[in-house]
Formats: structure tokens, sequence, C-alpha cells
């Protein structure tokens, strides 16, 4: 196995569960269509970019971004992603200013294909197309639901356009086109990116790790008062898939006045910041560590170094192993729940693997609350209200 996954404090938990629907949700689905489309109907743009700016909100470039992160510096592609995922004014600005147009391919995600900031981000990149007399048809690719406005929009443009299967939530739809098309742009293999996720749908009983891990969180959340799933990333690679995940957890757990808040840490950083409250704070936390536990043995500190003599010699990874190991055994010792997950390496495979395991954790704790995962009514009023105070000038 090269995902390992160890927990504290495990004991008998026992929850009444219908597995056979928790393994049999759409998100399952093994999407062979749609890899063939993806590769064929991408020739054509890797061959003449090299740079993909995705225009999406939340599920919409979040795993795409986990992705690239994890995978860039280990790939060596030849293409790159830029992402728009937030309509802060200065940020727009300073991506659509610092674009080299010319060489780049805009990809726009949206299920509803209304999203108010991608449609945003759509409609001033077509003003500058057309300002730039850069063909619209040739640079810029939709993804969406069928019979959906970006379907319609992308037909009358010329454009090509992906689909989104209309029974997988934009949080859930990771390993779908919503973001294999720009996963595969980056030169990532989407195919073992779904073979690692089916290695984790091998075992459909109470055994598989996704099973354990909602059933622990569940009982810690349920039973202990343990309402904050803390993931502490060790890894600056790693660290963009606790966004993710955060998304995942909190919008499919978090309704009828139920939900267990995700928090994101950054080892060795948030060492520094966050684990004495972790410690000596309220015991009201699950912990999630998540690393890859084979690192390169270069650079290492002098034998002599100037501060520190019981560093000398030592590799950098080393030292952040120490420090990993060192944060970990202290909560444990200390009483506090921490569920380990570490990685043999960064690769499309256990990143896969990652990715289903959290989804089907997550709709497996949603049958232990009695919630829906799917769906996100609780953002429709701040939608509707920013859509009045727009129309109202």
């Amino acid at each position: 196995m090269t995902v390992v996954i160890n927990f504290s404090q495990y004991g008998e938990i026992s929850f009444s569960l219908n597995l056979s629907e928790a393994f049999s949700k759409p998100f399952t689905r093994y999407p062979e269509k749609d890899l063939a489309e993806i590769e064929e109907k991408l020739k054509r743009f890797k061959e003449r970019f090299s740079t993909m700016l995705v225009c999406g909100m939340g599920g919409s470039s979040l795993g795409a971004k986990t992705a690239y992160s994890f995978l860039r510096e280990h790939t060596k592609g030849e293409h790159r992603l830029l992402f728009l995922d937030n309509i802060d004014p200065l940020f727009v600005k300073k991506t659509l200013e610092e674009l080299n147009w010319e060489d780049t391919v805009f990809c726009f995600i949206s299920k509803s294909g209304t999203t108010l900031e991608t449609v945003v981000f759509l409609n001033l990149i077509l003003e500058e197309l057309k300002k730039r007399n850069l063909k619209v048809d040739e640079r810029v690719i939709f993804v969406g639901d069928r019979g959906k406005a970006f379907e319609d929009l992308a037909n009358s443009l010329g454009c090509e356009f992906f689909e989104i299967p209309s029974d997988v939530d934009g949080r859930f739809s990771v390993l779908t086109p919503s973001q294999l098309v720009p996963i595969h742009f980056a030169d990532i293999d989407i195919k073992e990116l779904w073979e690692g996720a089916l290695e984790l749908l091998r075992d459909t009983t109470e055994d598989n790790p996704a099973v354990k891990l909602a059933k622990f969180k569940m009982h810690h959340y349920l039973n202990k008062g343990r309402n904050i799933a803390v993931m502490f990333a060790y890894g600056n690679y790693i660290y963009p898939f606790a966004f993710w995940y955060s998304q995942l957890w909190a919008e499919s757990l978090g309704k009828n006045s139920k939900g267990q808040t995700p928090i994101k840490a950054l080892g060795t950083v948030d060492q520094h910041s966050l684990v004495q409250l972790f410690r000596e704070g309220p015991d009201d936390k699950v912990y999630q560590f998540i690393k890859v536990v084979n690192n390169p043995e270069f650079p290492k500190v002098s034998n002599q170094p100037v501060i520190l003599d019981y560093i000398g010699g030592k590799s950098v990874s080393q030292i952040f192993d120490a420090l990993y190991e060192g944060t970990k055994t202290a909560l444990i010792e200390t009483g506090r729940p921490v569920v380990t997950l570490e990685l043999d390496g960064y690769t499309a495979f256990n990143l896969g693997y990652l990715f289903m395991l959290y989804m089907v954790a997550t709709v497996v704790a949603a049958q232990i609350l009695d919630v829906n995962p799917f769906g996100q009514p609780g953002v429709e009023l701040g939608k509707r209200i920013a859509k009045e105070k727009l129309k109202g000038g």
C-alpha cells in the first residue's frame, strides 16, 4: 500500500451504515469514455499553448489546484496552470495584466454556467480577446452541465465543451471532466489518478479506510464533543489538499445545526502558531496528519553549524521528519485523537487515492449524521442578496 493510515484511540466504534449506498455514488463511476475524450480534444490546445488560465470557484478549481501543486514539481511537464478563483479586484487586475495572452488557453468551469464570479471572469476575458483580435473558438474551453448556460455559449461561439455529470455535485467532481480537463492539460496522468481512486474502492466493507476515517471522526464529534477537524498537512506541495478537503467536509456536513468544522494547518510553519492551542487549549479537535515520507536527502547542514551542534550533518529531510514526529507524538501523548496518512511519494496514484478516500468518508459521515451530503442551501441567501444589490445598481 502506498498510502498508510493509522489511528490513535480507535477502539470499538459502532454505527449503523448502508455501505452499498456509500460506495455506489455517482462520483465513484470510472469515466473511461470521458478520459479518452479529454485526451483527444485537448491535443490541439496542448500543441499550441503552454498556459491554461482556469476560471472557477470552489469545487471548480480546488481539485485542479491541489493536483497541480502536488504533482507539478514531480511531473516536470511543459504546460502550466494559472487560476482565477477569487474576485479580489487587485488579484484579477494583476492576473490579467501579467498574462501572456498569445500563449494562453482559457478554461471556464461551472456546473450551472451562472456562477457569478466565473461569469464576471468570462465577460472580462471575452472582451479582452476581442480587443486583441484573438479568436475565441481557438482558445476558450467551457466545462459544465449538459443543457446549461456554458454548453449553449460554447455552441454559439464554436468553442470546445466538456460535460460534468449532472448527478455529481461540484465538490465531488474532482475526478470528472470538471477538474480532469485542467489536470490533463498540466501533463498529469489522469488514468493514474483514477487507478489510485479505484484502489480505495476495492474494499467495500467496514475495513475500508474511508469508512474507518468517517467513523473515527464522527465518534469523536458525537460522543466526545470534538467538533473541529484539523488537517495538518506537512509540506507546501500537499497543503492545497487541505483547502479541497475543507470545502468538501464543511459544505457537505454543515447542515441541520450539525457539522464538524475543518481547520487547515501547514507543517512545520503552524507548529509555531497553532500547536500551543492544540496541546493546551480545549480538547475539542480531531487531528489528521498527512505527509509524504520519502523526501530528498539534500540539502544537508554543514558538519560544523554555527548554532545548534545537534543539526550538524543532518539533511533538511531529517530535520523535517523529526519536527513532524515530535508534534504528532506530543499530541498523542497529550491524549488528542490523531489520524496519520503517510504517502510513499508525490504520485498521481496516491493523490487519486486521497481524493476518493475523503469523498467516500464524507458520504459515510453524512449517513452517520443523517444529513444530505449534496447541495449547499446555506450559501444561497448570500448569493441572492449580492444579486439584489447588483441589480439595484
